[in-house]
């Protein structure tokens, strides 16, 4: 109980970080839009910033804040397995994202740290922290995707309710 009160805390603190960047990027927009045409008088660090936000929004989303069944599926033949074939496929599948980035993060830590020899052109910002939040995304996906596939070997599927509902109303196991 008090495990699942804590992790729901943090999603909940998850998607208020990724609200506060979905705002100060509109804010920021706006103050572009202002800036430009209105006063003409363009502002650099607007479009980095909104840049910036965007990408971290995306990967930090998808990291902390979306369930597995938020994404979009093409399961139409998935769908229509046996519930042990399903099993294995989740298993076979998210095993291979997990071995896919882990192999990948050597390569992409090794870029990110390279970063720090540059600087954003508006911010100055050091590269190496803008595009860090890959790190994360990768990390947080194996875990995800560890986690799947560990319920999928122990009779347990991650379902979206349109599958679980497509299966309860064919009366399939």
């Amino acid at each position: 109980m008090a495990a699942s009160s804590f992790l729901s805390r943090l999603q909940r603190g998850a998607q208020a970080v990724l609200v506060a960047m979905l705002a100060v990027m509109f804010v920021t927009f706006i103050a572009q839009v202002v800036f430009r045409y209105a006063l003409n008088l363009p502002l650099a660090w607007t479009e980095e910033l909104s840049t910036l936000l965007w990408m971290w929004g995306i990967f930090w989303g998808a990291s902390f804040v979306m369930r597995n069944s938020d994404d979009i599926r093409f399961d139409m033949l998935y769908n229509l397995l046996p519930h042990g074939a399903r099993r294995w496929m989740t298993v076979v599948a998210s095993g291979a994202i997990v071995l896919v980035l882990l192999a990948s993060l050597p390569a992409a830590w090794g870029y990110v740290s390279f970063m720090k020899v540059e600087k954003s052109a508006a911010m100055g910002l050091p590269m190496n922290w803008v595009f860090s939040i890959y790190i994360v995304f990768v990390l947080a996906m194996c875990v995800r995707h560890a986690y799947v596939a560990w319920q999928a070997l122990h009779g347990r599927l991650v379902q979206d309710a349109v599958a679980v509902a497509l299966h309860d109303a064919e009366g399939r196991p």
